[in-house]
């Protein structure tokens, strides 16, 4: 799924990867980081082979290996919102190298960016904390989630 040629190319149409930094993005990751109370929230777009940040918040890099994507999990599920409280009592997390060594990520939660069809990107937060959350924190996530759809909609490229 991630190397899917249609959906490469719809992500290429939003005209973000390898841009600067804009407000609007850093906004949504800084609103996300605050309503969760975690220090990594990010906008990331999931190119071929990397997970490029849009907007980063908690962490100096501007990408990262597609091998070690948490976000992947989203070309695997239908899910649209994932909440993991407890990175090392779910199965799909248990063993990855980010959960089992630094920074020893323990919560995730993330929102599937759709653009055309296609998964293009996540609103993601990790913490180093296992950590409950309220259903009003997933409503903050569901809403920011379509306000980024939004966003890059308003950026694509004609196809």
């Amino acid at each position: 799924m991630r190397h899917d040629h249609e959906r490469l190319e719809t992500l290429r149409r939003l005209a973000l990867l390898d841009t600067a930094a804009e407000v609007v993005y850093d906004d949504l990751s800084r609103t996300l980081a605050k309503a969760f109370d975690v220090p990594i929230a990010m906008v990331n777009l999931l190119d071929a082979d990397r997970d490029w940040f849009k907007s980063c918040i908690g962490v100096s890099l501007a990408e990262s290996p597609a091998d070690t994507s948490f976000c992947e999990i989203f070309f695997h599920c239908d899910d649209d919102l994932l909440v993991i409280p407890d990175t090392l009592a779910d199965p799909r997390f248990a063993d990855h190298p980010m959960v089992i060594g630094v920074p020893f990520i323990r919560f995730y939660a993330s929102a599937r960016l759709g653009f055309d069809g296609h998964t293009v990107g996540t609103l993601c937060i990790y913490d180093t904390r296992v950590k409950e959350v309220s259903a009003e924190q997933v409503d903050t996530l569901r809403v920011l989630r379509l306000a980024a759809m939004e966003t890059l909609a308003k950026r694509a490229r004609p196809a």
